[in-house]
């Protein structure tokens, strides 16, 4: 729900899609300049008590933006540097909540336990936003806040009960942690597989994932739509993210398939192109749909493998180098999006960025074919 409330807050409050890209990039500048220092921290401290203080710092959050908005003292300003402290929290949190997962069921089911997870993520993602556009259609945009800040309190008791696993002893102090950022630079550069996976997150990420900036304007200027139309079809795609989290979770015993890596994205800038010359409602939410499906079999199976071929020694600073580029990126992305929006409206941002994405992966495909060719030669 806060999700879809926040960029519509941000666009109501500015009428600006460029200011819109601003506060999703200003969400997601921690991530890009701390997530390696994040990963570093991670390995070396009891992951379920970081992510209880994670998320009481995002149930503040959200409770401050709910007060804001019923007390009518919501402004640009104070939405960004809000948008920034949960930037902030979700620095820390990310790395430690998807490295806890490995420590809780084995690395054996890990990608079973991903699939499941970003199942129930997504399926969150189908009642939520209908749910969001009901209420802020009904009740106004501060509900949307205050329920997001009420629902963090059963997971706070849940992860009290969580087994907590003692990461290995290690040093303390700056330059021990310094140590241990570049130690797990120099882990991922020497090893190739990892190293594609991760280049494929930034592009997707940049290119890929900019649906926050990209379908207010849609709904507001494309279509003359309000609030739960915009909710509807971001239910549309939890749809297809649930259908394809649960596909992945049903052949997790084979392992992940790092042939969708290099699918996955050709189909998402294909159905971006197909959204740059849709004006019709019901086929924007059928295209949606297939955009969940494509996103959501990326990013499982990228951080799948990223966990399965990850020793325990560095599997959070392999996942905060994820983070970083799953997270860092997206300001660069939204920025971009936001910036194509204001030039030429929402159909040339789903344009150029689709464009973009399908040219960036065969790219990538003829590189990846060519560096082979020539190992097989020699």
């Amino acid at each position: 729900m806060q999700n879809l409330a926040l960029p519509w807050l941000a666009y109501t409050l500015t009428g600006s899609p460029f200011l819109l890209g601003l506060v999703g990039a200003v969400q997601f500048l921690p991530v890009m300049l701390f997530s390696l220092f994040a990963g570093a921290l991670t390995d070396r401290m009891v992951k379920a008590r970081v992510v209880f203080v994670t998320q009481s710092v995002l149930t503040l959050g959200s409770g401050l933006l709910s007060v804001l908005v019923f007390t009518h003292t919501a402004t640009y300003p104070v939405l960004l540097l809000v948008a920034l402290v949960l930037g902030l929290a979700n620095t820390m949190d990310m790395p430690s909540r998807q490295s806890m997962v490995s420590e809780l069921v084995g690395k054996d089911v890990v990608m079973n336990a991903v699939a499941l997870n970003s199942s129930l993520f997504n399926a969150s993602r189908i009642v939520g936003p209908a749910l969001a556009g009901l209420v802020m259609g009904a009740w106004g945009i501060g509900w949307c806040f205050a329920l997001n800040s009420l629902s963090f309190l059963p997971l706070l008791v849940v992860l009290t009960r969580l087994p907590k696993v003692t990461p290995p002893p290690s040093e303390a102090g700056i330059p021990a942690l310094w140590r241990a950022v570049k130690d797990g630079v120099n882990f991922i550069r020497h090893q190739k597989d990892l190293r594609e996976v991760l280049m494929a997150v930034a592009v997707m990420a940049i290119l890929g994932f900019n649906f926050s900036v990209l379908l207010p304007v849609v709904v507001k200027q494309t279509l003359g739509l309000g609030e739960t139309a915009y909710g509807l079809l971001m239910s549309c795609m939890g749809v297809g993210s649930l259908a394809a989290a649960l596909t992945i979770a049903t052949r997790s015993r084979k392992g992940p398939r790092k042939g969708l890596l290099l699918i996955m994205p050709l189909v998402t800038g294909a159905l971006f192109v197909a959204l740059a010359f849709t004006p019709w409602f019901a086929v924007i939410a059928v295209l949606m749909v297939f955009v969940g499906f494509s996103n959501v079999s990326f990013f499982t199976t990228a951080n799948s493998y990223l966990q399965v071929n990850s020793p325990a020694a560095y599997r959070g600073r392999v996942i905060a180098f994820y983070s970083l580029l799953f997270g860092g990126t997206t300001p660069i992305g939204n920025l971009m999006a936001g910036s194509l929006v204001q030039a030429g409206g929402p159909a040339m941002g789903f344009l150029v960025t689709g464009v973009l994405l399908v040219a960036a992966f065969l790219t990538l495909r003829l590189v990846r074919s060519r560096v082979a060719s020539r190992i097989a030669k020699t």
